[in-house]
């Protein structure tokens, strides 16, 4: 009896010693992985490279590069007051719902309509439907990404969805009846590429080739840049470094763009875009489409200074009532 006590207590002990030891092992790897972002952060200040080279030096951790976030390509970030993540995924897993299936129902139409014999229809237009259509009922539609930033989170979508189109869309409805979607979402950004801080150039590269290189049209653009988390970034170094992408026969018009480039970046993130509806659709802000003020306080709480007028920037947000 006594032995088998012993051997127990021996056994125990062995595996006490070995979940030390990969605990250990996992702080270990752990404290690693913290020490190279650090290192990686303060690349960043090295004033003495031009930025490109900067951020070339810049090697995204395992830890970065294995996740999702920066392969999934097609993507929205939306926007919403802090503290009400949940309550906005909520409200935009319902706007994706509502819109997606829209989009399938085009795409059985169209099909349904090829089959008829005088039916003549945009060949391109037809294909992507159907893409949609086979690509959704395959694997899910959408996935989202917690950013851990205060105010914004990320919707990875079905590579079958293109986020530009689906957005034009959802704004184009809310435009038309000046209905709100959602009194929790303020913003819906289309997104078509995402990547690692340290390859933003090359990615933005590849968006501009699409769009400003394909014919010899003299375009008018602006780059709408923003960035969170990451308080190492110069924004106008980085627009300045952007700009140079562009061929310099095109125009920046800041009022009247007829492409806008859009540069998201959350702590190491980059969320990346080119749009042509940019301020059509009040840079995405669902609340200015609908035509609501920026606050819905009642008059008599409003403090009016008449002999001074103030300006604000900041975006209009829907109060939660109170019931």
């Amino acid at each position: 009896m006594s032995t088998n006590t012993d051997d127990l207590k021996k056994r125990k002990a062995e595996e006490d010693s070995s979940l030390s030891s990969d605990v250990n092992k996992k702080i270990k790897e752990d404290e690693s992985e913290n020490e190279s972002e650090k290192e990686d952060t303060n690349k960043i200040d090295d004033k003495n490279l031009p930025l490109p080279m900067r951020l070339k030096a810049l090697k995204a951790s395992k830890k970065v590069l294995s996740d999702p976030i920066c392969t999934s390509g097609n993507g929205l970030i939306f926007t919403f007051g802090n503290g009400r993540e949940k309550q906005a995924s909520k409200d935009i897993n319902k706007v994706l719902d509502e819109y997606i299936d829209k989009f399938k129902d085009i795409a059985a139409e169209t099909k349904k309509k090829a089959n008829s014999d005088d039916f003549d229809f945009d060949s391109a237009f037809q294909a992507e439907l159907q893409q949609i259509k086979e690509s959704s009922g395959s694997k899910s539609k959408y996935v989202k990404y917690t950013l851990k930033c205060n105010g914004v989170a990320y919707m990875s979508l079905n590579s079958g969805i293109n986020p530009i189109e689906l957005t034009s869309k959802i704004f184009k409805d809310a435009q038309d009846t000046k209905a709100l979607k959602s009194k929790e979402i303020n913003r819906i950004i289309p997104i078509q590429k995402t990547c690692h801080l340290s390859n933003i150039f090359e990615e933005t590269q590849s968006l501009v080739n699409q769009y400003f290189n394909v014919d010899n049209k003299v375009y008018k653009y602006k780059i709408e840049f923003k960035s969170r988390m990451n308080n190492k970034i110069n924004k106008v170094e980085y627009i300045q470094e952007l700009a140079k992408l562009v061929d310099p026969k095109h125009i920046v018009d800041l009022d009247n763009p007829e492409l806008t480039i859009i540069v998201e970046i959350v702590n190491f993130y980059c969320f990346l875009s080119i749009v042509s509806n940019y301020n059509q659709c009040k840079r995405f802000n669902l609340i200015l489409l609908a035509g609501l003020p920026a606050s819905n306080e009642p008059k008599k709480n409003k403090k009016v200074n008449e002999s001074k007028e103030t300006e604000s920037t900041t975006e209009p947000t829907i109060n939660e009532s109170k019931e």
